[in-house]
């Protein structure tokens, strides 16, 4: 330790940069706590804002606009920054594990990490839908998508499985990117046809009657089908196959369903829920635990 140097007492580790962990660092940028050390570990930098996605794939907004700079922010809180993904806690010596680096020791660890679609399960899924989470991988895949939409000769057809508030949103987003790009490139939007795809009996089934309706109009106007019952139980190039035997065809297929947890929670010793989720108390605590 250099002279002058200040005294680490407590390591608190910050896994994901999520809305809640973002806070944390802020307000440790406005009121520092002598000997309290914090230390971010993110997959990508530049963490995305996910209450902006729906506008920054319609176009509305520019990358910086919907992306939180993590270099600034733990720089301000005095953090550490380290560019790593997560893949394990060894809950014994206390040391977070990550891809490719030595593990990270912790006296506290906050877990932001986010979820995953539930793609795993379903046979093709994986090698043939854009899952939309984790986000900061999903607008790469975006761009991609695109960028064949754009080289693609004749018509193109997107389909959406998960008609929830998240899907809702992403294919009114899509459609109005994707239709300005067809704009912009002299082509016509004739061409490109878009379908939501629903296990449930109704698009937005959780919300009040009179929102489903606003959003009906909206698709009707904008000419997106909505195909509802259809529950999609395999996924192959260009066709989704529902348990009742409907086939959907679609050029993209984008992936919005329940959240999936992390896997790599199940090897940790914490207890978990039926689903994978970590287990929490009142407190946000790993139940059973006070430092997680």
């Amino acid at each position: 330790m250099q002279p002058g140097a200040p005294i680490i007492v407590k390591d608190i580790v910050l896994v994901g940069a999520g809305h809640a962990n973002i806070a944390v660092l802020r307000r440790f940028g406005m009121t520092p706590l002598p000997g309290v050390r914090l230390t971010l570990v993110t997959r990508e930098v530049d963490t995305p804002y996910s209450g902006m996605l729906p506008g920054l794939i319609a176009g509305l907004y520019a990358f910086d606009e919907a992306h939180i700079d993590c270099g600034p922010l733990t720089r301000f809180a005095g953090a550490r920054l380290i560019k790593a993904e997560a893949c394990g806690i060894d809950v014994a010596f206390k040391r977070l594990i990550c891809q490719g680096r030595p593990p990270i020791p912790y006296d506290v660890l906050s877990l932001d990490i986010g979820s995953r679609p539930t793609t795993g399960d379903l046979r093709g899924a994986d090698e043939h839908a854009i899952p939309v989470k984790p986000i900061d991988r999903f607008l790469a895949r975006f761009e991609a998508l695109r960028a064949r939409v754009a080289a693609r000769q004749g018509p193109t057809r997107l389909a959406l499985v998960g008609a929830g508030a998240g899907g809702v949103e992403l294919i009114l987003s899509a459609e109005r990117r994707l239709h300005a790009d067809f704009v912009a490139q002299g082509r016509n939007a004739a061409a490109l046809s878009f379908v939501l795809v629903e296990a449930g009996p109704a698009v937005l089934a959780s919300f009040p009657p009179g929102v489903a309706r606003r959003f009906a109009a909206a698709f009707a106007a904008r000419g997106i089908e909505v195909a509802t019952g259809a529950r999609v139980a395999s996924v192959s190039a260009g066709l989704l196959r529902c348990a009742d035997g409907r086939t959907i065809s679609a050029d993209e297929i984008l992936w919005t369903t329940q959240a999936a947890p992390a896997g790599w929670l199940a090897d940790t010793g914490l207890a978990l829920d039926e689903r994978g989720f970590l287990r929490v108390d009142e407190n946000l605590h790993a139940l059973g635990r006070d430092d997680i």
